[in-house]
């Protein structure tokens, strides 16, 4: 399985430039030899280290790495399943990081000929963090720059070589089919995501589907009905991500809730990293490790992870701390009136910054008035979702939406 592994640490001594040079050549001939790729960088006096390469040779490194000890105070920010690499190569920053050299820092070989840098590598987890260790995050402080961690992924429409889904055939249901809420980016003021919500064929709430379900049929039913909502939003010419629903106990029993998803996309010509699966927070989870497993799954397929209903129920700060998804949903109770609620505020305060650490999304979702779009959105979070803003389209993909100026 290929893992990625980011850590931090502590220089025992401040290193010279040549220092650095040494160990990089080291880093290099060794790693290269265990075909391991990553990132070196180091700052006023401390480590970045991002890992990338089959476990088990990740982890004998990394065993090696904690006993050296030109360095100390070692934290593992993230250590997770990945579909493919986000470095080709092996690279170290200087000792010195300006805002020009973090832009600019470039690696060896094929990497350095095609004359690539951080700025064309596609946004993901590794990007958030690297943004955190300028901002001081993980022990270091970079001189405050924005950094030119811009290029499109593969999903944006802003990528000359992106195509939107497009289905030619769909497989409809005679009971049941979905309605499509925008996640918007107040930022980007684009369409970021959109939630597949089931309804009936005349747009019938999702409850009444589910009440004529057959309990005993619930898994076919759910996995039946996410190929649909692939396949409609396909053939409605997906251009952004799709966030379905999933229940973590869906997530350990069912043996065929990830290849039937993986199938549909494929079948759908839908990125895998284009569907967003979301976990219901409130949903009790008696066993992490098992729960850990079947997530592990998941993320090295490619499909992105979302805490649904975050701050719901008790669950959710064990969740954080065992897993790093790459989205939380705030719970809309926690958001509601927040612009006069003191306590709601730190709570939110304090989210945001464990997620702008470990390189999680935050999305706003219920938000109702203004009011509280506008502190949410002074505070930094850039994407939402609620009636404020559009509401669910039956069997469309609409890119019409409303924005408080």
């Amino acid at each position: 399985m290929l893992i990625q592994l980011i850590y931090c640490s502590v220089a025992s001594c401040m290193f010279s430039h040549e220092e650095l040079s040494g160990l990089l050549r080291f880093a290099r001939q060794n790693n290269a030899k265990e075909d391991i790729t990553g990132i070196l960088l180091y700052a006023e006096g401390s480590f970045f280290q991002v890992l990338e390469g089959e476990e088990e040779k990740i982890r004998s490194l990394f065993e090696k790495i904690e006993k050296d000890k030109r360095h100390h105070s070692m934290t593992i920010i993230i250590q997770e399943p990945i579909a493919e690499r986000s470095f080709g190569d092996w690279t170290m920053g200087y000792a010195d990081i300006t805002p020009e050299d973090l832009g600019t820092i470039i690696g060896t070989n094929d990497f350095l000929v095609r004359g690539q840098s951080f700025a064309q590598f596609e946004k993901g987890r590794v990007k958030k963090l690297l943004a955190a260790f300028k901002y001081g995050r993980w022990r270091a402080k970079i001189s405050d720059f924005d950094t030119p961690f811009d290029k499109p992924s593969r999903i944006s429409q802003e990528n000359p070589d992106y195509s939107p889904s497009v289905a030619k055939k769909l497989n409809r249901n005679d009971k049941y089919s979905f309605a499509f809420q925008p996640i918007v980016n107040a930022k980007t003021r684009q369409v970021f995501s959109y939630e597949a919500l089931l309804r009936g064929r005349k747009n019938e709430p999702a409850q009444q589907i589910l009440n004529s379900v057959d309990p005993s049929k619930i898994g076919y039913f759910d996995d039946q009905s996410r190929s649909l909502a692939i396949n409609l939003a396909a053939y409605l010419g997906l251009s952004t991500h799709l966030n379905l629903n999933i229940m973590p106990s869906n997530a350990i029993s069912s043996p065929t809730t990830i290849p039937s998803i993986l199938r549909a996309a494929e079948q759908f010509k839908i990125f895998p990293e284009q569907i967003v699966l979301e976990i219901l927070e409130s949903e009790i989870i008696e066993d992490f490790e098992i729960f850990k497993s079947a997530i592990c799954e998941y993320q090295s397929s490619g499909l992105l992870l979302a805490i649904d209903d975050f701050g719901a129920g008790y669950a959710g700060l064990n969740l954080l701390a065992e897993f790093q998804p790459h989205i939380i949903k705030l719970d809309l109770h926690l958001i509601r009136d927040v612009h006069s609620r003191g306590p709601r505020q730190a709570i939110i305060r304090g989210l945001l910054r464990a997620c702008f650490d470990l390189g999680i999304d935050i999305i706003a979702e219920g938000v109702e008035n203004e009011s509280e779009y506008r502190w949410l959105r002074d505070e930094g979070i850039d994407l939402f979702q609620g009636y404020l803003f559009a509401k669910p389209d039956f069997e469309r993909l609409s890119t019409t939406f409303y924005l408080p100026d």
